[in-house]
């Protein structure tokens, strides 16, 4: 629907002016008169503060004429159309007026056909113009989305490795000519997971306020230019020093936390070269993403250029010492060390698992696996025997940084411990402990149960109960364990000879000792030790 137009109508004489406002029906030719002005001063202020679409106006009044009043019109550029009334029959007047763009010129007294005709000119062409305008405007805004497009369709084949759109983002001119390029990725930190808790018209919001921060801040930068690749919003950024994104980078990240109070993580690529090694510098923005789960979240991470977090370990020999020692911790109820093993076995295992989540998640998920396997006769839960259950993978792989799943790795450890601590409590807890402690530090003599029933001066028969009731086991199937789980250990970081090692935890016959091991770990000393070498 057309608004209505807006009309100021000037006359010095006051009768004249009432006249204008009765002699037609300004409304039903859509026109609404906005002011009216008895001399050429007040009609030029009302110019300005009524923002008029036509001036209906004597042409000759006091302070500024009519000619006065067109001219300036002219000169400023307005689109105002103007329709003179004038008792003076003078051709001259007419020329100027008609050569500064005045739609119509009526001479007094100015009857209601004349006025209607000469408003209804004016209406139609206040409308003409101002649909040809809407439609320029169109067509600017379709050609500047177009364009908009074409270089975001360029952006993304140059980050695929196209060189040749860098010639031709070059040839639109859009980007400059630099000594570096930089690519950096946005990431909503709270996608990680794959799920959210914003609907979808709450998310499409949240990315639009996002996409708008960014655009600001690089854009008015005058170095940039922002882009969707994917699911992620990605930065070109063009400059001379290598250092300056970063500074830029932060500066938009500590917007993005004070004014939208949302958490993201960018990834800063390694500069190229210019926009020919774009593509490289995406990769690298992509790779410094990643390490977020390890470097944590809401944050900006540069790709340091390293190969990833692989570590200097190259067998996984001191992870499943630290495993053994672990056990054993739990095992003589020792909380300080345990949670000393659990540190360093994170430690090793963010090492080793070169960069990968998944890797992380499955070493951490095993460890967990092996604990309730050899800690499964202590335990009071029966369901507990069975093996982790399906919701602590899940919750394991649910955790958004590594942090976070070493949190729930130590809280699955404390609640293995109160379990033992639950079932060997009492006041019989000492002489187990002193059973324990004796098998740790003489497991390579000759132990019998007779021995060690004597150590708690028990007969030999109430000791074998007593042991089976507190530990699930008896007691040479414990002797058994640990003597082969010192073995694994000097097997893994030793270079002693099978026999050597049979000898070193208490077996006297090394054939006996591989029939031992084998059922136990299912393979061979020698077999064992060589599937585990990279």
């Amino acid at each position: 629907m057309n608004r209505s137009i807006r009309v100021v109508l000037a006359d010095d004489e006051p009768v004249i002016l009432r006249g204008l406002k009765k002699l037609i029906a300004w409304e039903s030719l859509g026109l609404e008169i906005v002011g009216e002005a008895c001399d050429g001063i007040e009609l030029k202020t009302l110019i300005d503060s009524a923002a008029p679409d036509l001036i209906i106006s004597d042409i000759s009044m006091p302070g500024y004429s009519g000619i006065d009043i067109i001219r300036g019109i002219h000169e400023s550029g307005r689109s105002i159309k103007v329709v003179f009334i004038s008792a003076y029959q003078e051709f001259a007047y007419a020329r100027q007026a008609l050569q500064y763009g005045a739609v119509d010129y009526l001479l007094k007294p100015v009857n209601t056909g004349q006025l209607e005709q000469a408003a209804g000119k004016a209406v139609a062409l206040i409308r003409q113009e101002s649909e040809e305008e809407r439609n320029k405007e169109r067509l600017k805004s379709y050609e500047r989305k177009k364009v908009s497009g074409t270089i975001e369709e360029l952006l993304e084949q140059l980050t695929d490795g196209n060189k040749g759109a860098a010639v031709t983002l070059a040839r639109l001119g859009n980007t400059a000519i630099t000594r570096f390029a930089t690519i950096c990725a946005v990431e909503i930190d709270e996608y990680s997971g794959g799920s959210s808790r914003w609907e979808e018209h709450e998310r499409k919001l949240v990315e639009f306020a996002l996409s708008n921060i960014i655009k600001e801040t690089v854009e008015s930068s005058g170095s940039g230019y922002v882009f969707r690749k994917g699911e992620r919003l990605c930065i070109l950024l063009q400059h001379e020093q290598p250092d300056e994104p970063r500074s830029l980078i932060d500066d938009l990240h500590q917007k993005i936390n004070s004014y939208l109070k949302l958490q993201v993580t960018i990834g800063v690529g390694k500069p190229g070269g210019g926009l020919e090694e774009a593509d490289d510098s995406y990769r690298s923005a992509l790779k410094a993403l990643r390490s977020k789960y390890f470097c944590g979240l809401n944050r900006v991470i540069e790709d340091d250029g390293a190969p990833g977090a692989l570590s200097s370990l190259t067998s996984p020999a001191p992870l499943a010492d630290t495993q053994l020692s672990l056990i054993e911790a739990l095992k003589m109820l020792e909380k300080e060390t345990a949670s000393v093993r659990c540190k360093e076995l994170l430690d090793q295992v963010e090492q080793l698992s070169g960069g990968s989540p998944a890797q992380a998640v499955s070493h951490i998920y095993n460890t967990v696996l092996q604990l309730e396997q050899e800690l499964a006769e202590y335990s009071v839960d029966a369901a507990a025997q069975q093996g982790p259950s399906p919701a602590l993978l899940e919750q394991f792989t649910a955790a958004p940084t590594y942090a976070a799943l070493g949190a729930a790795f130590c809280s699955a450890v404390e609640e293995l411990f109160s379990q033992l601590a639950g079932r060997l409590s009492g006041k019989e807890m000492p002489q187990l402990l002193q059973v324990k402690a004796y098998v740790e530090e003489h497991y390579a003599e000759n132990i019998t149960l007779e021995s060690m029933a004597a150590l708690l001066y028990m007969n030999p028969y109430y000791f074998s109960s007593f042991f089976k009731k507190h530990t699930g086991q008896n007691f040479k199937h414990y002797l058994t364990e640990v003597r082969l789980n010192h073995a694994r250990r000097l097997l893994l970081q030793s270079s002693l000879m099978i026999y050597e090692i049979a000898e070193q935890v208490g077996y006297n016959n090394a054939r006996h000792f591989s029939d031992m091991f084998k059922k136990k770990f299912g393979r061979l000393p020698q077999e064992y030790k060589q599937s585990l070498k990279p």
